[in-house]
């Protein structure tokens, strides 16, 4: 019989869901983690439009279809993986938490009631955790689980996850977590984004560890086939050079990876969580006044993220001198980082008569104070400017400026 060694940091059981709100607060502010870009900060002249797009740098899972509590595959691991000491290339998933190797004996095998670990029930299986999920009859569900290799060789992983699972018997409560093998070195990691309680389904008892047969395996300690509820934590299990493991807790951070259409946008203005002005990827906005927007994605089981955009407002001058020694003091015009974002731009300038003294359909042409190449007189003067937003919206501002000399 193999020993496997535990390694352990406190471990706290959590019976409550404060714990979940306070964790979704703290991932909801974490900017800057390249799991979801803003775009580039720009600079535009007030008024003008901004488009706002959102891009999700992390990754799609592959769908898998199931029925309540049998095993489904074989699928293709992608690389070569060894569990107490032996290589497997396939795996199957089983819709209560559950990724075994023993390919194909298991498809097709139902169960749902938490074994305790050993147990000759589940060779060869991960539960992570093993707790009874969905409900009968129900049609062959999607979007609950998948999975997807990535990376490149020797760095490969296999994740496979479980987004809001509906608990057998308490379908409000859901049940968000993945399983993740490291072709690196072997280690099979296990992110619980929540596991909350159903007491009222075989008293809440759950599994989480690793089984080989019949008296090998290794189980957290207070979770084989326990009452027990976890939210926002990450276990690893290491394998040694003679084939047992050791578990430890480390710090949270689960795999960005959510399955299609299982993502969520909200932009925000000035602070996370503050007005809220769009709950699409994309967005047009009109800033009069230097601002700061959020983009938040909210991905499996309330985890989110957060990067930001800073577009600085330059304000319509009201004045200009042709003859400054500032060199931008010299036109009036009107600036944006990005000329993509307006269409048919006009702008015309009028003296106190109402006469055209200028006109221009360029957006990156600017007034000189002259008409018909000659010196107009210094004055106020009225512009108006027509263009087309990225929204397809047609636009019209009017003001006036002062021509200096």
């Amino acid at each position: 019989m193999r020993i496997s060694k535990r390694k352990y940091p406190m471990i706290k059981i959590h019976n409550h869901g404060l714990i979940l709100l306070i964790i979704l607060m703290t991932f909801k502010l974490q900017p800057g983690l390249t799991q979801v870009d803003a775009g580039e900060d720009i600079t535009i002249s007030a008024g003008l439009p901004v488009s706002l797009n959102g891009i999700y740098e992390g990754l799609f899972g592959i769908p898998v279809s199931a029925q309540d509590d049998y095993f489904v595959g074989p699928f293709q691991i992608g690389f070569s993986f060894s569990y107490f000491e032996e290589n497997f290339t396939l795996f199957a998933i089983g819709p209560n938490g559950l990724l075994s190797f023993e390919v194909p004996d298991i498809i097709g095998f139902s169960h749902w009631d938490p074994a305790t670990i050993p147990t000759p029930e589940y060779p060869k299986t991960i539960m992570g955790p093993y707790q009874d999920l969905f409900s009968r009859p129900v049609a062959e569900h999607s979007q609950y689980i998948y999975y997807a290799t990535t990376g490149s060789e020797p760095n490969r992983k296999l994740i496979v996850g479980w987004c809001e699972a509906p608990m057998y018997s308490c379908e409000d409560e859901k049940a968000t977590f993945q399983i993740v093998l490291n072709e690196s070195d072997s280690s099979i990691m296990n992110h619980i984004i929540a596991k909350p309680a159903c007491e009222t389904n075989v008293g809440n008892r759950a599994t989480q560890g690793l089984n080989f047969d019949d008296n090998t395996g290794i189980a957290v300690d207070q979770r084989n086939s326990t009452s027990w509820t976890a939210f926002g934590e990450t276990w690893i299990y290491r394998q040694d050079n003679y084939g047992s493991y050791e578990i430890e807790q480390i710090d949270f951070q689960p795999e960005v990876i959510v399955p299609q259409g299982k993502l969520d946008w909200a932009w925000y203005k000035d602070s996370p969580g503050g007005e809220l002005i769009s709950s699409s990827r994309s967005t047009v906005v009109h800033p009069m006044e230097s601002t700061r927007y959020y983009v938040e994605i909210t991905c499996c089981g309330g985890v989110k993220y957060v990067d930001d955009i800073y577009v600085k407002v330059i304000p319509v001058p009201n004045a200009f001198n042709p003859n400054s020694q500032v060199e931008k003091n010299r036109e009036f015009k009107f600036f944006t980082d990005n000329t993509d974002l307006v269409s048919n731009f006009r702008m015309y300038i009028y003296n106190r008569w109402g006469q055209q003294v200028f006109e221009t359909f360029d957006m990156t042409e600017g007034w000189n104070g002259e008409s018909s190449g000659k010196p107009c007189n210094p004055g106020v003067y009225v512009w108006i400017v027509y263009f087309r937003g990225p929204d397809g919206e047609e636009v019209a501002n009017k003001g006036t400026v002062t021509l200096l000399r």
